[in-house]
């Protein structure tokens, strides 16, 4: 599986759980793609192709249409975007990742709670 990570998570600790699993991980500096628009990135993304994107962007599903995409879209609400304090959620996406459908999109908190829209 490839991952893209969002501007907001460019910490290459975060990176680290999803290495642990044997996956390939990116994150929108690495693409060249900072600083695009959330669109940009998503349909760059399909067309990478990667598999899922991970964002902290809580507002995505509001400001964009994610339905029909055939990315797994994790949405962090979480309290920080500091890597210390994300490692947790991102050791625990990286065990759940695979068992999401292609266009799941999941909104996960910093307990790991995890609901889906749509």
């Amino acid at each position: 599986m490839i991952i893209l990570l969002d501007e907001n998570l460019l910490s290459k600790k975060l990176k680290q759980p999803f290495l642990n699993k044997g996956y390939i991980i990116h994150n929108v500096n690495d693409m060249g793609w900072r600083g695009f628009k959330d669109k940009e990135i998503i349909d760059l993304a399909e067309k990478h192709p990667f598999d899922a994107f991970i964002t902290a962007d809580k507002n995505l599903p509001y400001q964009q249409n994610l339905i029909g995409k055939m990315l797994r879209i994790i949405i962090l609400d979480s309290r920080s975007t500091n890597p210390n304090h994300l490692l947790p959620v991102m050791d625990k996406i990286s065990e759940i990742l695979s068992s999401l459908s292609v266009g799941a999109v999941a909104l996960i908190n910093d307990l790991g709670e995890i609901e889906y829209f749509g």
